[in-house]
């Protein structure tokens, strides 16, 4: 089964890194439509909370799956996590530190074990 994911990050730490190498454990093929390092946005448009080209990213990915990282309260990976769930995209957090933010708690984002038999059990669930 193909599935295709968006990963809301910031580069400063290395959940996309995990994240992304616990999708390529499961058994899905998987799509990765976040944003690469190797390859950003030439421009943000600072007009929207989350920059039109990001919020077609969005839209292409079948799930949503973020870090339960408390850094997940400011900045644009939040404003990301919440537009997905506003256009209804199932949204999940992997838990990569012993604190989760307080927004993931807010918006009853489930919390999952760094497992491949935890998100594959989840994707199963909501795709």
């Amino acid at each position: 089964m193909r599935i295709n994911v968006f990963i809301p990050h910031r580069w400063n730490n290395d959940d996309y890194s995990e994240i992304s190498a616990l999708l390529d454990r499961t058994k899905y093929a998987v799509r990765d439509y976040s944003v690469p390092a190797s390859s950003p946005f030439d421009s943000i448009d600072k007009r929207f909370n989350v920059d039109p080209q990001i919020q077609k990213q969005i839209k292409y990915a079948s799930v949503v799956v973020c870090s339960n990282r408390p850094a997940n309260n400011f900045g644009m990976s939040i404003e990301e996590i919440k537009f997905a769930i506003n256009i209804g995209k199932p949204v999940v957090a992997v838990k990569i530190t012993d604190s989760t933010s307080r927004y993931i708690d807010e918006l009853g984002i489930p919390v999952i074990s760094k497992r491949k038999d935890s998100l594959e059990l989840w994707i199963n669930q909501n795709v």
